[in-house]
């Protein structure tokens, strides 16, 4: 089973940084980790999503940018695969369904794709807000 990590930046290793969590979020969002996925659509989404926060309904694909305007459809993004067993289980924090913080220094990805953000509106929908 993969992990993923969806990334606007080409690199030969996943490395270890401290994470931001937006207020209001639990403070296992923001470790000094790698933080993986067990879902491809949401490492996918987190690639291609603009700067700023956004907002994402993981179960029915819905997606709210601060800053849509920002979206560059054809921008570049990238998809890491981590294989999941060969990540030491002591090395491993279990955030939610959807996030895994791997405290390694970094990890070499056993491979990557590319995709062009606008392929993100074949599996998710645009919404202005949650009201």
């Amino acid at each position: 089973m993969y992990l993923y990590h969806g990334s606007k930046q080409s690199f030969p290793t996943l490395k270890k940084r401290q994470a931001h969590a937006p207020p209001g979020r639990p403070p296992e969002e923001a470790l000094d980790a790698i933080y993986l996925t067990p879902d491809f659509l949401f490492a996918f989404a987190c690639a291609a999503r603009p700067p700023g926060t956004s907002d994402m309904d993981l179960i029915k694909r819905l997606i709210s940018f601060d800053n849509p305007d920002q979206f560059d459809p054809d921008e570049t993004v990238y998809i890491y695969f981590v294989d999941l067993t060969k990540i030491s289980d002591d090395k491993k924090i279990y955030i939610d369904p959807w996030q895994v913080a791997v405290t390694e220094n970094e990890i070499i990805p056993d491979k990557v794709e590319t995709y062009k953000a606008g392929d993100l509106w074949k599996y998710y929908r645009l919404v202005d807000n949650w009201d």
